[in-house]
């Protein structure tokens, strides 16, 4: 039997799940990381190559590269080949220079041969405390290691291979793409069927789903669901910003766990994973944060242990907006077509003062306080100087 969340509106229906053990023997991990987390991303704290100075870094489970922002290269003794490799992102290739035989320290726990990819990452928000990111890490720090994510606590650790955790959870066979990204099947439900579906485990997109280009146009996807609005999505861990639909799915399935009316993004990337015949789209943060997650690279396998944010209420857009932080100030990024906010009259490049008289430090922040609710809300706006008023009536307007 499937267990089964409903996420309209802001009704849930609240299931119970077994006690799952937590290994077999006792088993100490080699290390546990704190992480903080924005409600739509996660970060960590390490070092590199012996520098005191601790950096903050995405950790991005989509992440095949362990990245490094350009501006942090010489302060940390990172020392560059002097040749460049492709990487790819969720939305396009690049080449970028490289860096091999670098260590890292997470927590008091060194890991060493860290190959770098140099970018610059400087259009990613900044993390909840305010630090700049410094760089992402995903599959360069989990690949040598049983990984057990923990979304209650907020704390990743790592055990050695081998390691059998949660031994009565639910378990998930996975395929690696490029050799990096666990990929899972999965179905999902539209107006007219069940389809299957290959979906990359990625904790670095700050969205719920997201289906890549190939696969809506072989499954005239766009066509079934009448999709209206486009979005400008910003960048996750690695990817750029881009122009995605905006859409739900009637169900969405893996493992023992149903989802019903779930977001989803239609990617219009024609280069980049996004657009590679051999995964079909992507499960991010927001449907990722509400398990306990166990992942091993080396049996391929993952298993999903439900928490407390298990019967939250999954993040549609109801008022038409997304957001960036810009100098310490939330501005708009984009307005929706069709939506209460277009309606309203808020435009991009508009700076939000506050929003019903709460103050927000980061776009982050807002997006939590405006997730969710339908009740109308009052946008103070400062454009070109002047303080405007905007009342926002938040609906299922696609």
């Amino acid at each position: 039997m499937k267990t089964r969340i409903l996420n309209v509106a802001m009704t849930c229906c609240f299931a119970s799940f077994p006690a799952a053990s937590l290994f077999s023997g006792n088993i100490e991990p080699l290390v546990r990381i704190p992480f903080i987390t924005n409600g739509y991303q996660t970060y960590l704290e390490l070092q590199i190559n012996g520098s005191e100075e601790k950096l903050c870094f995405g950790f991005d489970t989509g992440a095949g590269s362990t990245v490094l922002d350009q501006d942090f290269v010489i302060s940390n003794n990172v020392v560059l080949s002097g040749e460049k490799e492709e990487m790819a992102t969720s939305t396009n290739v690049v080449q970028a220079d490289i860096s091999t035989n670098n260590s890292i320290c997470l927590n008091g726990f060194n890991i060493k041969g860290i190959k770098f990819y140099i970018e610059n990452l400087s259009h990613l928000n900044t993390a909840p405390d305010g630090k700049r990111v410094a760089g992402i890490i995903g599959y360069g720090l989990m690949r040598n290691y049983v990984t057990y994510i923990n979304h209650e606590e907020n704390y990743i650790e790592l055990y050695p291979k081998g390691t059998e955790l949660f031994n009565n959870a639910a378990e998930i066979p996975f395929f690696l793409y490029e050799n990096e990204l666990p990929v899972f099947y999965a179905s999902i439900k539209t107006k007219t069927g069940e389809l299957p579906a290959r979906l990359v485990f990625d904790s670095g997109a700050s969205f719920t789903s997201s289906l890549s280009s190939n696969y809506i146009s072989k499954h005239k996807l766009v066509e079934q669901l009448k999709v209206k609005v486009e979005v400008p999505v910003i960048g996750g861990a690695l990817s750029s910003s881009s122009i995605n639909y905006l859409s739900s799915l009637q169900q969405l399935s893996f493992g023992d766990f149903t989802f019903d009316h779930v977001p989803v993004n239609f990617s219009t990337s024609s280069t980049g994973s996004m657009a590679n015949d051999s995964i079909d789209g992507v499960i991010g943060f927001d449907l990722i944060k509400k398990f306990n997650v166990v992942l091993d690279y080396e049996a391929k396998k993952m298993r999903l242990i439900p928490n407390k944010q298990y019967n939250s209420v999954l993040n549609f857009n109801l008022t038409g907006l997304s957001f960036r932080t810009q100098n310490d100030k939330v501005v708009v990024a984009g307005v929706m077509d069709y939506s209460p906010a277009k309606s309203a009259g808020i435009k991009k490049g508009d700076i939000v003062i506050s929003v019903d008289n709460n103050q927000f430090k980061s776009s982050a922040e807002l997006r939590n306080y405006l997730k969710g609710s339908y009740k109308t809300m009052d946008f103070l706006i400062e454009r070109e100087g002047k303080l405007i008023d905007f009342n926002v009536k938040p609906s299922d307007f696609y």
